[in-house]
């Protein structure tokens, strides 16, 4: 059959037509070296699905689904193996540090509290009176005007800007001082005074500041062999940083037994709660024990 030319024609267009689109295709999907290659917007007459669309496949869904379950999975929990130190916050927020406890005023006080002053009888089985124990000797004081001078110092914590009242309870047994002048605090607790020249002992409580000179086994009765029991509660003030100085003196080389003087042959004196309780304590000794510690007003 013979071909018209117009028919003719119009195969050679659309056959040159169809190449040219497979040549722009093709450059389209294989770039140059060197270009970069821009993906052309879709067509309106594009069969291909919108984000949102109601024909989106339902097989895309369940992947992006599966997807989306299997990231969760595999996504580890912080707080899983988290290590428990104490102070950790697995809230997400901050580490929480733990602050250093509060200090109990009563420390500035130190070896003051539970102090003893001890003055033990060589032999323990003599009544009377007793020669005490030569080992006090050791770390003693030098002081020609005493046969015994013995001290411990003690520096008391604290604000050396604040001056403190610290209550202390005094516990023990003990020969008696007199005293002239000074202020009777409590019967057996002097402040200040002069005591009397004689051979019995002292145990006494030196503050640097404010300065004051505390004695522990004041009596009103006059000095005789005799002990008596003390326990009781006083207040004084020592400013933070102050020195305290915490004395024994005695003037020769014996003491008021326990029991002594006119009730030597009765039962030693027992004092409840400390030690040697519920055994006696053959001599003299007094305990100190700090109950509060607090700034003064």
């Amino acid at each position: 059959m013979t071909l018209r030319p117009q028919r003719y024609r119009f195969l050679f267009a659309t056959t040159t037509l169809a190449c040219l689109c497979e040549i722009a295709c093709s450059a389209q999907s294989d770039p140059m070296p060197g270009e970069t290659s821009t993906p052309l917007p879709a067509s309106p007459d594009s069969t291909e699905p919108r984000g949102g669309s109601d024909n989106t496949d339902d097989s895309s869904d369940d992947s992006s689904d599966d997807s989306s379950d299997d990231s969760s999975d595999e996504t580890e929990d912080p707080t899983k193996n988290a290590t428990d130190t104490g102070n950790t916050d697995t809230t997400g927020g901050t580490s929480t540090v733990e602050e250093d406890p509060i200090e109990d005023p009563i420390e500035f006080s130190g070896e003051m509290n539970g102090y003893r002053w001890e003055l033990p009888c060589k032999d323990p089985n003599q009544r009377n009176t007793c020669k005490w124990d030569p080992s006090l000797y050791d770390g003693a004081i030098e002081n020609p005007s005493v046969t015994l001078h013995r001290e411990t110092l003690v520096t008391f914590g604290g604000d050396p800007d604040v001056i403190y009242d610290v209550e202390i309870r005094i516990r023990g047994l003990s020969e008696p001082k007199n005293f002239t002048g000074g202020e009777v605090l409590y019967d057996h607790f002097q402040i200040g005074g002069m005591a009397k020249s004689d051979d019995y002992n002292i145990y006494a409580i030196h503050v640097a500041e404010p300065q004051n000179d505390y004695t522990l086994n004041r009596h009103e009765k006059n000095t005789n062999h005799f002990t008596f029991v003390l326990d009781y509660t006083v207040s004084i003030q020592i400013r933070g940083g102050s020195e305290v100085r915490l004395t024994m003196i005695d003037p020769n080389t014996e003491a008021i037994a326990n029991p002594g003087g006119n009730i030597a042959s009765g039962e030693p004196f027992v004092v409840p709660d400390i030690p040697p309780f519920p055994e006696p304590f053959y001599g003299q000794f007094i305990q100190m024990d700090v109950l509060s510690v607090a700034p003064s007003f």
